[in-house]
């Protein structure tokens, strides 16, 4: 299938952006993307408008953007959203998922694990986005599943700074990705057996594993806080 120009602008803008190449805050001004990027300025703005859509972007007058700052001052909140949300969706999910999306979360899940076998943290990333979007489609709610993607699209960078700021050591990753192949391991068998209540609590446990993760970083000092405010859930 042929890839539209624009769609290919907006998956490489879309990757710099979740990947910190671009940083919170960053400028992405029209004109220096026609440079960079090699097109013309209607296939940049469509890609720019579709991210402004998935709150990654924030659309100025003019032709100028700039990468939404991360400014996750309360966290409580965001955690709280994401906790609700997971539950419901993984709850749905186990109750009206279709054989062909039970494949799909499987295929995710594995990806995932061949991912963290290799130790390449951006396959992980996007196996790990892929296997959670999955599951969001398989509960067959629009109105949810719009509200989930916006929440994993923010956890997507909020994970990759907690990364880059610090880093694992070799055993605390390795446990940490024990229980993540875990997690995932449980809620695709729950939904495939159509068990919600197990679903359910596999969820809400695997957004308290993030939690602690974000929580454990702020307490140590990041490299670079300019352009992310982030507090810690206990502050919020």
């Amino acid at each position: 299938m042929r890839v539209t120009t624009s769609e290919r602008i907006y998956r490489d803008l879309r990757k710099r952006i979740l990947s910190l190449e671009f940083p919170p805050g960053a400028e992405l001004e029209e004109n220096a993307l026609v440079a960079t990027l090699g097109t013309s300025r209607t296939p940049i703005r469509e890609a720019l408008i579709r991210l402004a859509s998935e709150g990654l972007v924030l659309m100025s007058v003019g032709r100028s953007a700039r990468v939404m700052p991360l400014e996750v001052t309360d966290l409580r909140g965001f955690f709280e959203a994401l906790d609700l949300t997971s539950r419901a969706i993984n709850r749905l999910a186990a109750l009206r998922a279709e054989p062909d999306q039970l494949e799909r979360i499987r295929a995710g899940m594995v990806r995932f694990e061949d991912g963290a076998a290799a130790k390449d943290g951006v396959a992980m990333s996007e196996a790990n986005h892929a296997f959670h979007e999955a599951i969001g489609e398989a509960a067959h709610n629009s109105h949810l599943l719009l509200s989930y993607r916006r929440l994993l699209t923010q956890s997507l960078r909020i994970v990759r700074f907690c990364f880059t700021s610090a880093p694992f050591e070799e055993e605390s990753l390795q446990a940490h990705l024990a229980r993540t192949l875990a997690d995932h391991r449980g809620m695709a068998e729950a939904i495939a057996e159509r068990d919600a209540d197990r679903a359910d609590e596999i969820a809400s446990a695997h957004c308290d594993l993030f939690r602690n993760r974000v929580n454990a970083i702020l307490l140590k000092p990041p490299r670079d806080l300019a352009t992310v405010r982030i507090t810690s859930v206990d502050e919020s």
